[in-house]
């Protein structure tokens, strides 16, 4: 697959991925906060997605959580990517966010 075609599908499975966290996953905002996806990388044999995201607390459990949605997550993209290889998701968490905090504070507290 061509590096094009293959930044699109990202670009677009992070939409699907992000609507539905926003649509059918609504309860875990009580356990975690805000869960965000970072990012998105497919493989490139494309029998992968990594999908690097974030919460706002209980990080250790995030991605156990969201491991149970993940075959059902598959099934969605595939259908509305149109895509013949069903990738598996693979739910890294990413803590830029958590270090882009730390630097802030650490810029807020020197400038105080």
């Amino acid at each position: 697959m061509d590096q094009k075609r293959k930044s699109q599908l990202e670009k677009e499975a992070l939409k699907l991925m992000t609507s539905y966290l926003q649509e059918h996953l609504p309860e875990m905002q009580k356990e975690f906060g805000m869960v965000y996806i970072n990012r998105l990388k497919i493989s490139q044999d494309l029998s992968y997605w990594d999908v690097f995201i974030s919460s706002m607390k209980n990080q250790d459990k995030l991605t156990k959580a969201l491991a149970q949605y993940a075959r059902h997550i598959e099934g969605v993209l595939t259908q509305k990517l149109n895509i013949r290889k069903i990738p598996r998701i693979r739910f890294r968490y990413d803590s830029s966010g958590e270090d882009f905090q730390k630097i802030y504070d650490t810029i807020q507290e020197t400038t105080a």
